[in-house]
């Protein structure tokens, strides 16, 4: 057993390990967008950007419009929000207006198509 295995204070900070090639946890996002808000049934809600979804569940999500809306509704208006009655077409404004604010293809458009 080496030193470092038996006294984990003398491990070295992770930002000083030599065989790290990217350290996650020292990056910090810089492009990070507003929130998006929008109102329904009177009440002001908000959605957080795509991109800061866990990637599996995003992954997951992209299939599942309900549960898409659920991770990106903060979880203090989720229940509120899919207790209300939303038409469809009001929906799909939503989710256009929703793409649009964070710069991602419209519903059924390949990333990377021309406009």
């Amino acid at each position: 057993m080496s030193n470092d295995e038996r006294n984990p204070d003398t491990r070295p900070e992770p930002q000083e390990q030599p065989d790290v090639a990217l350290d996650l946890d020292a990056l910090e996002r810089e492009d990070a967008k507003a929130p998006f808000t929008f109102r329904h049934a009177g009440k002001r809600f908000m959605m957080s950007d795509p991109q800061e979804i866990d990637w599996q569940k995003l992954l997951v999500a992209l299939r599942d419009p309900v549960f898409f809306m659920s991770l990106a509704l903060p979880a203090d208006d989720r229940d509120e929000f899919f207790e209300l009655d939303l038409p469809g077409w009001k929906m799909n404004r939503l989710v256009e207006a929703y793409s649009k604010h964070y710069g991602l293809p419209s519903p059924g458009e390949a990333p990377g198509s021309p406009s």
